[in-house]
């Protein structure tokens, strides 16, 4: 895809389960001509890679010149959007598999998975949830995932951040980080479950 404004690819609402996201290209010749404002959202809210629902394989994606690469702002519509609003808690679906995706050259972050918890939760075939959102269950123990979701061979290069501002129940494996401003940004976690 070349100069997809706003977003090259998107799981928009929350619900968006089981998908195959692999083997993308993804370029904008230069992130001001992709930033751009849609669905109600500002300019800064694109990317390459735009995902509410994370229960989707994402899988030897190129991304590249975007604001954001691969993009998962989960905490920004904590209820979802479209149909799956109210119905989804898209800052805890757990993630499919994300594996050997490169993100570079893009403005602001390459891997940005914002703010993660991915927790057992209880879907209907839709992706609705009914229940397990809350961090603790109704007994008081952890909810998160176990084991913990993982990211792997994520290459990121010539961004200025890659990372989160909160994350937790995931690992990272075969991470690899070159000549970007922050070599990987994380402010907040928790022990894993």
């Amino acid at each position: 895809l070349w100069d997809a404004r706003a977003a090259g690819i998107y799981t928009e609402d929350g619900n968006e389960m089981n998908n195959v996201i692999s083997n993308n290209v993804v370029i904008c010749s230069r992130w001001q001509v992709c930033a751009v404002s849609w669905l109600g959202k500002n300019s800064l809210q694109g990317g390459g890679i735009y995902m509410i629902g994370m229960t989707n394989d994402v899988l030897y994606n190129r991304i590249a010149g975007y604001e954001h690469g691969l993009y998962t702002p989960g905490s920004a519509f904590p209820r979802g959007q479209g149909y799956a609003w109210g119905r989804v808690c898209p800052q805890f679906t757990p993630f499919g598999a994300i594996r050997g995706n490169v993100n570079h050259d893009n403005e602001r972050y390459g891997l940005y998975l914002d703010n993660q918890y991915p927790r057992n939760l209880d879907r209907d075939k839709n992706g609705f949830v009914r229940g397990g959102c809350p961090e603790f269950t109704t007994d008081g123990k952890d909810n998160g995932v176990v084991p913990a979701n993982v990211v792997e061979d994520e290459f990121d290069y010539h961004n200025i951040f890659v990372g989160v501002y909160s994350l937790g129940d995931v690992s990272f494996v075969r991470y690899v980080s070159l000549n970007n401003a922050h070599s990987f940004y994380w402010k907040t976690s928790k022990n894993f479950a």
